[in-house]
């Protein structure tokens, strides 16, 4: 009967996991703060002591490219590049 051997985890399924799991807790907050009405996140940067802000769509755009970057199978990408 065959054993079965763990395999270690590669880097790339490990950058794959944490990018979607990200990737949607951004995509979450943002589409969150859009439905409730919230345009913009302000904060104060106290190093240099001025107020910023940030418009929430960036956020939701954050979550999409980091969800495509998980998903988009970049072996295949690459290895077409290379023609």
């Amino acid at each position: 009967m065959p054993t079965m051997e763990k395999q270690p985890i590669s880097d790339l399924f490990l950058f794959r996991v944490l990018a979607i799991g990200f990737g949607s807790l951004a995509l979450w907050i943002g589409w969150g703060a859009i439905s409730q009405g919230l345009q913009w996140n302000s904060g104060y940067n106290a190093r240099v002591g001025t107020e910023t802000s940030v418009p929430t769509l960036s956020w939701v755009i954050y979550g999409v490219l980091l969800i495509m970057a998980g998903i988009f199978p970049w072996k295949w990408f690459v290895g077409r590049n290379k023609r």
